[in-house]
């Protein structure tokens, strides 16, 4: 399935008489140290009113650009799948109000006409699909109930609503060189034009998602980025913590010497003096030496278990606010660590870059997470033979953002 980086979430299946009890619950995020008080669950968000499409006119082909290179992910102990129909419910991901069914979509769900928003840089169009459409395994979802978790760990509840199949695409959508020989970004004027263009791209593209409403308490939706069917076992859980200036920076100072042990920073300094050997004495001079780079450039995030005492330290070192399609270096390195006897101490399983939830679902030592790098969010699961799978989606950009 083709997924564009260019700029740019979790449900799941049956459980019949919760799905008239929708209240919102909150489990306790804690301090690494046991003294931080939990926060507070955020609170549910009102679904968004959707506009009235505006007019809309003639697209003219874009010209082919190259997709800017994203920077080298985290390690991966087996190549990593996809996870073609999502989990049905043993986890998914979170967009806004909606909870993510499935990221590869088929239009043959869907009926009837299209709902559609139109405005310079953004379309969006929607449509209606049946539950009697779907695959048996997706159909086992009307209804369900969901239990919704934030990043720092606290939950809300919530039904699954109707689903629907969505279309979005940002960036120069609508671009296109009037009779006038003027270039223009806004929608066509021709609103037939329009549903031309929306029935063309829903034939032909495979970045179709199936989408459902939340139906939480008051009809409010839950702020989250995954979800997880209510009558599941509950998934072991680490709220991400929040710390101030001074805390995470004891924290970075504190694992900087455990990261520095690991081959993979040998690997990453290696792969710097490579980046930095051919250029001349001036361009070098005006670049940070490795030890400064590091200083800039690690992070640490600390994570604490909902409910128990693990406590997990994620890192990343990667050069901060790097431009895409540019030359800036693009190495990087994320791990995880784990607290035992007051020590911090490298986990064996691969860490994750721009990671935004940590979570156990079976329970077996090994971790699964939701990333968001700013292009895609991935919920990054294991299948039983312990290959690596991923269940993603981001938004398609039109045209050459560098």
């Amino acid at each position: 399935m083709a997924r564009t980086r260019d700029l740019v979430a979790l449900s799941a299946i049956l459980i019949a008489p919760l799905a008239a009890i929708l209240v919102s619950q909150a489990l306790p995020s804690l301090a690494v140290d046991g003294t931080e008080p939990a926060p507070t669950r955020p609170q549910p968000l009102a679904a968004p009113i959707v506009t009235a499409p505006p007019a809309v006119a003639p697209i003219a082909s874009e010209p082919a650009c190259p997709a800017p290179q994203a920077a080298p992910g985290e390690p991966l102990s087996q190549p990593s799948l996809p996870a073609a129909a999502g989990l049905f419910g043993d986890a998914l991901l979170v967009r806004k109000e909606s909870l993510v069914l499935h990221t590869a979509a088929e239009r043959r769900w869907a009926s009837g006409r299209p709902v559609i928003t139109a405005e310079p840089g953004h379309l969006l169009a929607t449509r209606a699909v049946h539950w009697d459409s779907l695959p048996e395994d997706l159909r086992s979802l009307e209804d369900a109930t969901m239990v919704v978790h934030a990043a720092d760990g606290s939950t809300c509840v919530a039904a699954v609503g109707e689903p629907k199949l969505h279309l979005e695409q940002i960036g120069d959508v609508f671009h296109h060189i009037g009779d006038d020989g003027q270039e223009s970004f806004d929608p066509p004027a021709d609103k037939r034009v329009l549903r031309d263009m929306v029935k063309q791209l829903f034939a032909e593209t495979d970045d179709l998602l199936l989408l459902a409403r939340q139906r939480g308490a008051s009809g409010l939706s839950c702020d989250g980025l995954w979800a997880r069917r209510a009558d599941l076992p509950p998934a072991t859980v680490f709220g991400r913590r929040s710390l101030d200036d001074a805390d995470a920076a004891a924290l970075t100072a504190e694992a900087a010497p455990v990261v520095r042990a690991q081959p993979e920073f040998a690997a990453l300094a290696g792969e710097y003096a490579e980046y930095l050997a051919p250029m001349d004495t001036e361009r070098r001079a005006d670049l940070p030496a490795w030890d400064a780079f590091v200083a800039a450039n690690l992070r640490t995030e600390a994570w604490r278990e909902i409910g128990g005492s693990r406590q997990i330290v994620s890192v990343q070192l990667q050069l901060l606010d790097r431009m895409a399609c540019s030359d800036e270096f693009g190495g990087t390195l994320a791990l995880l660590l784990e607290r035992r006897d007051g020590e911090l101490v490298r986990m064996v399983q691969p860490g994750w870059l721009g990671l935004s939830a940590l979570m156990d679902l079976e329970g077996d030592g090994v971790l699964e997470a939701v990333t968001d790098d700013g292009f895609e969010t991935v919920l990054h699961t294991h299948a039983s033979d312990g290959a690596d799978l991923r269940d993603a989606y981001s938004v398609p950009y039109v045209g050459c953002p560098c």
